[in-house]
């Protein structure tokens, strides 16, 4: 519905507003509010739906890991560690549980309104349009190079964090030797270590990832002060009307606004990767143990 109202806006400037007719400007107006309302009602349906399938989606996935790590031996345990296991059962599977939630909801409705935004300025000026697509694989680019260097660095990210889970957990249950051989100092000082490096990952990560904003502000804006440009030229001559100009704008806003999105959708994207090929691992182990049914 939101791909309609730019539509229906250049077409009261131009059509119904030089006619007068009030009754006209009421009916087209009243179509506006119509098909808002139906956005935002379906906007709602849909997070709820988003939440839904991605709450019952980690559910089954960690209860199947939980179930494969009662069955590893231990061998197989001491290879994954106890941390590792635990910062997979928790933060791993938070990852994905946004992902999943993230995908739902902007990774259908971004792609859609991307499309169709584009299609839609067809039917405009397909000139301003060509003008417009320009920018778009430079954009492109952008995101795919950027999420693919930082898979491997949230995968780091998540294994410093199973060095923190380690070390809180030998901390914890190590409480009283810590104390009798008074190593309360060293233990702080270990812990500030792997708390920083922690930070490090996290912040190298989050740096490159961050750098998909503003490149892509840069190469979107510099397409819309283009097709403004080029907009001013064919109205002077007298080649597109006001109407059709301003719901470019208001299409080119919905394209910018969904290349940003998708953006958000591979920065997400790329830390649910690192924590999905970290619970795989753990999914395609086969037990050593061998399970016998009971009678």
């Amino acid at each position: 519905m939101d791909l309609f109202l730019p539509w229906i806006l250049a077409y009261m400037i131009d059509v119904v507003v030089p006619t007068g007719s009030i009754n006209g400007i009421l009916l087209w107006g009243g179509a506006m509010v119509v098909c808002s309302v139906i956005a935002v009602l379906a906007s709602i349906k849909a997070n709820r739906m988003a939440s839904s399938v991605a709450r019952d989606a980690v559910k089954a996935i960690r209860h199947d890991v939980y179930e494969k790590t009662t069955y590893l031996s231990a061998s197989q345990a001491d290879r994954f560690t106890a941390p590792s296991l635990i910062s997979r059962l928790t933060s791993d599977t938070y990852n994905i549980h946004r992902t999943i939630g993230l995908m739902q909801r902007i990774g259908v409705r971004a792609p859609i309104l991307l499309l169709g935004g584009i299609l839609m300025t067809l039917t405009l000026d397909p000139v301003l349009t060509l003008v417009m697509l320009g920018v778009l694989p430079f954009a492109t680019a952008t995101v795919y190079f950027i999420s693919k260097k930082g898979i491997p660095l949230f995968d780091s990210l998540q294994q410093e964090v199973d060095r923190l889970v380690r070390t809180v957990r030998e901390n914890i249950s190590g409480a009283r030797v810590i104390k009798a051989l008074s190593k309360t100092a060293y233990e702080k000082e270990r812990f500030d270590g792997v708390n920083r490096r922690v930070v490090q990952a996290e912040t190298k990560a989050n740096k490159t990832i961050a750098a998909t904003t503003p490149l892509m502000n840069l190469f979107l804006n510099s397409g819309l002060a283009l097709v403004i440009l080029a907009s001013a030229y064919r109205v002077n001559a007298g080649l597109t009307q006001p109407g059709v100009v301003i719901a470019f704008m208001t299409y080119f806003t919905i394209i910018l606004n969904s290349m940003l999105s998708i953006t958000r959708i591979f920065v997400m994207f790329s830390r649910g990767i690192a924590s999905a090929d970290r619970i795989h691992d753990i999914l395609a182990t086969e037990p050593e143990l061998a399970v016998k049914a009971l009678d």
